[in-house]
């Protein structure tokens, strides 16, 4: 049996405090890296969902389809654009936490960028919002009438050309 075996299985027969005294800390430092690293992939992900929704929607060649494209894009881009929203905030309240030590390196880095402030809410917060507005407005114009898949795909064949 391996080494990491043995452990695995010693560590399993703690109890739930001595489980915690053996764990290893997990700090807001940790946390803060955890935060951004979920929402930079969220993010990156989004954005192919998104790209993905644009060019099905471009392709379509009949209303209904255009509709169908643009409405459930609207929908699925809505609910990743809350989820963004929540790990963007998760992410400014460890981050509140970290600015609040003056010697906590995330404080100084702060302090050397500038006054002007923090750009990171446009990825978790108006990016998102803008994809799914635009989305929304796609598929209402759709729905209505005033946008007609043979616009959409004329658009695209214009910009191949």
């Amino acid at each position: 049996m391996s080494t990491t075996g043995s452990n695995d299985e010693r560590f399993a027969e703690l109890s739930g405090k001595d489980r915690e005294e053996a764990s290893p800390v997990w700090d807001m430092s940790q946390e803060r890296m955890f935060l951004e690293t979920l929402l930079t992939q969220r993010f990156n992900f989004f954005l192919v969902f998104f790209g993905f929704v644009l060019a099905a929607a471009i392709n379509a060649r009949a209303q209904l389809h255009l509709q169908i494209v643009l409405s459930l894009g609207a929908f699925v881009s809505f609910l990743f654009a809350e989820v963004l929203r929540r790990s963007q905030k998760k992410l400014d309240l460890v981050l509140d936490r970290l600015f609040d030590n003056p010697s906590h390196p995330a404080k100084i880095i702060d302090n050397l960028a500038g006054s002007k402030g923090s750009r990171r809410r446009f990825i978790g917060l108006w990016i998102p919002l803008v994809c799914w507005v635009t989305l929304l407005l796609g598929a209402i114009a759709a729905w209505s009438g005033r946008f007609p898949a043979a616009v959409a795909s004329q658009v695209a064949a214009q910009h191949l050309t």
